[in-house]
């Protein structure tokens, strides 16, 4: 996998989103926090055609394709400039191939999954200028191409379910995968004469990533919004609200800790995120921070799962205003470390001595107090004594399978201490364990009966010292503390 190393000139970054309103809501966070210090470019798919409309003076524009577009793109200007974008594009305003494709992508509008409202399913009534039902081959050699000029260092977009399942969405996530494997190919073969990706040199972008939301983080916040009392019961139009249940299942954005990479708190860009989310007042009502309500603390966000307020959409559903943005490496596409020392290079130097926002799966959770840490090394030694000893009596019984089935044991409570540990804890196990076999085997003169001169009992010996080892090779993203 190709590793990051920074170069000279500013990092920049290019996201990928379907409609107005997507890069905020889904991207916002992350997308404010690197503009900070990167140069953050920003590819729409089309203007949201279809879309609801929530406030009443311009309720009569939804069904009016062309109008509601002019409306969506002005609020996108407003809102890329509130989360500090310094480039953006429709993906049909990228040059090359003409001929063939139409004058414009539209949206191609979703129904919802039954009495699901996590769950989208295409609109058989997409038209033919739809993003999803054009020559998606076309669609990515623009995007290709746009990648090969801007040459960025990190990729974002949404992930394979498309956030909720949305076409539109989820073909964006298609065209950027599809795209970064041709703008990376040396030897593309054009299929046109004007294909855009002619004449420019080839780019493979070190990392990219989709935009997730860690379980952990979601459920909390899910949880703090439905009892906490001074949510609001209605919306600014007088319509009532309602909240989603913790418990129940959630929409494709949100995945396991297990398959998040990097969390950021985005915490300090939420002003930025709340006015971008503002302009997008046809799709987006009663965005609210507590920090901006008098009497209402916003300290201590990660104890509500990152909640920093709230907002609603047309559904009018309240969702949490959360600060945790989760980022999953696209396979084949960089690594953990990779997608750290990106997001390394594009916090400001402020050398103000502040702790990273910058943290693995669970980290956000709750902080880890040093006697625990020692209670738990302490814990690894005593498991490294007990286990050793006991498959040091267990290796010879039906010989091989006694010895195989010893070794895994020593693997197995190895990573049951990096589990409870860190890889500290992982080098106390390794020295318990070795120090005891090794007591056992030549404390007393002539030996343990235990462990022979056999072949066995060599290989026990080496064996056991071996295994220690393989919990600490095992990649940090497998534990809750990512170190």
């Amino acid at each position: 996998m190709t590793s990051f190393s920074p170069e000279p000139e500013r990092l920049r970054v290019l996201a990928g989103f379907a409609h107005p309103d997507d890069e905020t809501l889904t991207g916002g966070g992350i997308l404010a926090w690197l503009a900070r210090g990167a140069e953050v470019h920003v590819v729409t798919a089309n203007r949201g055609e279809r879309g609801e409309v929530i406030p009443g003076d311009i309720a009569h524009l939804e069904g009016d394709g062309p109008a509601l577009a002019e409306v969506r793109v002005a609020e996108l200007a407003g809102a890329l400039d509130a989360l500090g974008v310094a480039g953006h594009t429709f993906l049909d305003a990228l040059p090359g191939v003409a001929g063939r494709r139409r004058e414009r992508y539209t949206d191609s509008g979703m129904q919802w999954d039954g009495d699901s409202r996590i769950r989208a399913i295409p609109d058989p009534a997409a038209g033919r200028d739809a993003l999803t039902t054009q020559d998606s081959e076309v669609a990515a050699r623009l995007l290709a191409a746009h990648i090969r000029r801007l040459r960025p260092h990190l990729v974002l977009s949404d992930e394979p379910g498309g956030g909720y399942g949305h076409p539109d969405h989820i073909r964006m996530h298609e065209l950027m995968r599809h795209s970064l494997e041709l703008a990376a190919e040396e030897q593309l073969q054009p299929i046109a004469d004007d294909d855009p990706c002619v004449g420019l040199d080839p780019w493979r972008v070190p990392v990219a990533a989709w935009v997730v939301r860690p379980e952990s983080s979601a459920r909390a916040a899910a949880a703090w919004l439905a009892t906490t009392p001074s949510r609001p019961r209605l919306t600014s139009l007088g319509r009532a609200l309602t909240v989603a249940d913790p418990d129940a299942e959630m929409a494709t954005i949100v995945r396991p800790d297990a398959q998040v990479d990097l969390v950021v708190d985005t915490a300090g860009v939420a002003d930025r995120v709340a006015a971008a989310m503002r302009a997008h007042r046809s799709q987006v009502q009663d965005a609210q921070l507590l920090a901006e309500i008098e009497g209402e603390s916003a300290d201590g966000h990660s104890e509500r799962g990152g909640a920093l307020g709230w907002f609603a959409l047309s559904n009018e559903v309240l969702q949490p205003f959360s600060a945790h943005v989760g980022l999953t490496v696209a396979p084949g596409w960089g690594s953990t470390t990779a997608l750290r020392g990106a997001l390394a290079a594009a916090e400001p130097l402020e050398g103000n001595g502040e702790a990273s926002p910058v943290m693995a799966p669970g980290e956000h959770d709750e902080e880890v107090p040093a006697w625990y840490a020692v209670l738990m090394r302490a814990f690894t030694a005593v498991l490294g004594v007990v286990m050793a000893a006991a498959t040091t009596a267990f290796h010879r019984w039906e010989s091989p399978f006694g010895l195989v089935l010893a070794l895994l044991a020593i693997v197995a409570s190895g990573t049951l201490s990096r589990s409870f540990a860190d890889r500290l804890g992982v080098i106390v196990h390794a020295v318990a364990v070795a120090a005891t076999v090794i007591a056992l085997a030549y404390v007393r003169p002539g030996g343990d009966v235990v462990v022979t001169d056999e072949a066995i009992g060599t290989i026990w010996l080496l064996g056991a010292v071996l295994m220690t080892a393989v919990p600490g090779l095992l990649p940090a993203r497998w534990f809750r503390d990512g170190r």
